[in-house]
């Protein structure tokens, strides 16, 4: 794990690309599926009102400006605080009302292409619904980059550094032919395509699709997270006629093949997914990530009372932690455990603020505070949190996501039912809907709970909530399914909290929670297994013991990267 600031620079070797900047020929059938105005070096025309837009029979057909199309947007920068300019960029683009931000995929820091002596890149993709003709959108994008403080006049270095880079993608057109195959007369005969359109206009620099996104890893990495993150259906790349995941494995595969070769080229470096904290920093999820325990509650299951008492004690566990190896300080000042009663907000505000000042006056470690109350996350977020962990996933609150949102900081959003009080009688999961669909239908809810109150894709994390709400077959099989539930939720971020759970207990005999480290250890190995070998899998563990499970990690991790051979 690496904590980025946004500054950070770095000079790497040039990417190799698979396929050249120009399209193959295209078959008159594959023309017609694409989109109806695909006619190489023609030029096609906007006004402020309508697109025109070709048939088969050379007649304009004007699309209303005001009907809504969907497009996809590169995202970028390496400027500055890269995140914020890059979240700047999205406001701006939505304050007029014309296009709306529908999902995000993750971020990624990426090293530079084409110019390699300069700083590393912050990317992403997003899909978005606009009423804007493609020209129209170009201007308002160049408006915003312009805004953001992008030399736009011809006089800057070509793919050189930028405070924000959108592009266009893709964008919705539509078919030429109706149901019988006769060309459509109006626009009402026409379906709407998504990604259809294909247009090539150089003299205006707009190529649609994009003429080298099939050569970048940081665009087609982002495109695969949208399309698996969206509503099940490929994003195909109209010319190519391949989807986006199909388009990064032939990438990859001949990247691969080019670094197997005798050339004197050096192995470009990988992309690694972040999650944006505040003050320009980004957790780097280039291994798994150690999220250390710090209750301040006399109750909590495992280590009640152990640091309720004295900030200082409680501080002395953190830098150790730290020491240990831990990624982030989780601080809760509200015991969850089954059947655990309710703290007040006061109280629970009491507990948590002293020691989160007093860490932030010692160390910059990411800092999540576990908490089901809006009131105490932004507190504590003031205070110098960093991430809000709610075990509720949002749901105890209803404040809670749309104030995450207005502070744009990380979630991580757990799976429970019912309460802290009654979530155990609630762990029926039936044959239809077993503990692994259940818990991945739920959450992927949540999710898109949260997405809808503004916090984008890239600033969640899931947890499938080990030990609440579910019985000891529920755990284990959890835990061994993990891989499963990652895949069904998109490739998101997973944290795992298996640390000294009463699963354990009876798996193991142990009474003592303190003593149940090594069936710990055990569970945490398995949910970060990855089997179905999901590519770009993140992964943390919130444990009570750091040194032991970041040992084991760190060891278990090698041994699987091992060459065989």
């Amino acid at each position: 794990m690496t904590i980025l600031a946004s500054s950070a620079a770095f000079a790497f070797p040039v990417r190799r690309a698979f396929v050249g900047c120009h399209y193959p020929s295209i078959s008159k059938a594959t023309r017609a599926r694409c989109a109806v105005n695909y006619k190489p070096r023609h030029r096609y025309y906007h006004s402020s009102t309508s697109l025109p837009v070709k048939n088969d029979a050379n007649d304009d057909v004007n699309i209303d400006n005001e009907e809504k199309r969907k497009a996809y947007l590169a995202v970028g920068s390496n400027m500055g605080d890269t995140y914020q300019n890059i979240a700047n960029a999205l406001s701006s683009l939505q304050s007029n009302g014309s296009i709306k931000l529908l999902q995000t995929s993750f971020l990624r820091t990426t090293a530079p292409m084409y110019v390699t002596d300069q700083p590393n890149f912050l990317n992403g993709a997003v899909q978005v619904e606009t009423s804007l003709p493609p020209f129209e959108l170009l201007s308002a994008i160049k408006q915003v980059e312009n805004d953001l403080g992008r030399d736009l006049s011809g006089n800057s270095q070509r793919y050189g550094p930028r405070p924000v880079d959108l592009d266009i993608l893709l964008y919705d057109g539509y078919d030429v032919t109706t149901s019988e195959g006769t060309a459509a007369e109006t626009i009402g005969e026409n379906d709407l395509q998504p990604n259809a359109l294909v247009m090539h206009q150089p003299s205006e620099k707009l190529i649609i699709p994009h003429p080298r996104m099939q050569e970048r890893e940081f665009v087609l990495a982002p495109m695969m997270d949208l399309e698996m993150g969206g509503d099940g259906n490929e994003i195909t790349h109209p010319v190519l006629n391949k989807s986006m995941k199909e388009l990064l494995m032939m990438l990859i595969k001949n990247n691969a093949k080019s670094s197997n070769s005798d050339d004197d080229e050096e192995e470009y470096p990988p992309a690694h997914r972040v999650l944006p904290l505040p003050r320009g920093r980004m957790l780097v999820f280039n291994e798994t990530i150690i999220q250390g325990i710090l209750n301040v509650t006399p109750d909590s299951f495992s280590d009640g009372g152990k640091f309720s008492k004295s900030v200082e004690d409680a501080l002395a566990q953190a830098l150790q932690m730290e020491k240990d190896g831990a990624g982030i300080i989780d601080i809760g000042g509200e015991s969850t455990r089954p059947g655990a009663e309710a703290v007040g907000i006061d109280e629970e505000l009491r507990r948590v603020l002293p020691i989160i000042e007093r860490i932030r006056e010692e160390s910059d470690i990411p800092i999540s505070i576990d908490t089901r109350n809006a009131r105490v996350a932004q507190a504590a977020i003031e205070a110098g949190a960093d991430i809000v962990n709610d075990v509720s996933g949002g749901t105890h609150d209803p404040e809670m996501l749309a104030s995450v949102a207005s502070m744009g900081v990380p979630i991580i959003l757990m799976h429970m039912r019912g309460n802290p009080k009654t979530m155990q009688a609630l762990t029926n999961y039936t044959k239809n809907d077993g503990v692994l669909s259940g818990v991945a239908l739920e959450l992927m809810a949540r999710s898109k709970a949260a997405e809808a109150a503004g916090i984008p894709r890239w600033l969640q994390v899931l947890d499938p909530g080990i030990g609440f709400a579910k019985d000891v077959d529920g755990n284990l099989s959890l835990i061994k399914g993990a891989g499963v539930i990652r895949a069904n939720c998109g490739n998101m971020p997973f944290l795992f909290g298996p640390s000294r759970k009463g699963f354990i207990g009876k798996v193991t005999g142990e009474t003592d929670p303190a003593e149940r480290d090594f069936g710990t250890i055990a569970a945490c190995l398995i949910s970060i297994e990855n089997k179905e070998e999901i590519r770009d899998a993140c992964n943390i563990l919130r444990v009570h013991n750091v040194k032991a499970v970041k040992q084991a990690v760190l060891t278990y991790e090698a041994i699987q990267k091992a060459n065989m051979e």
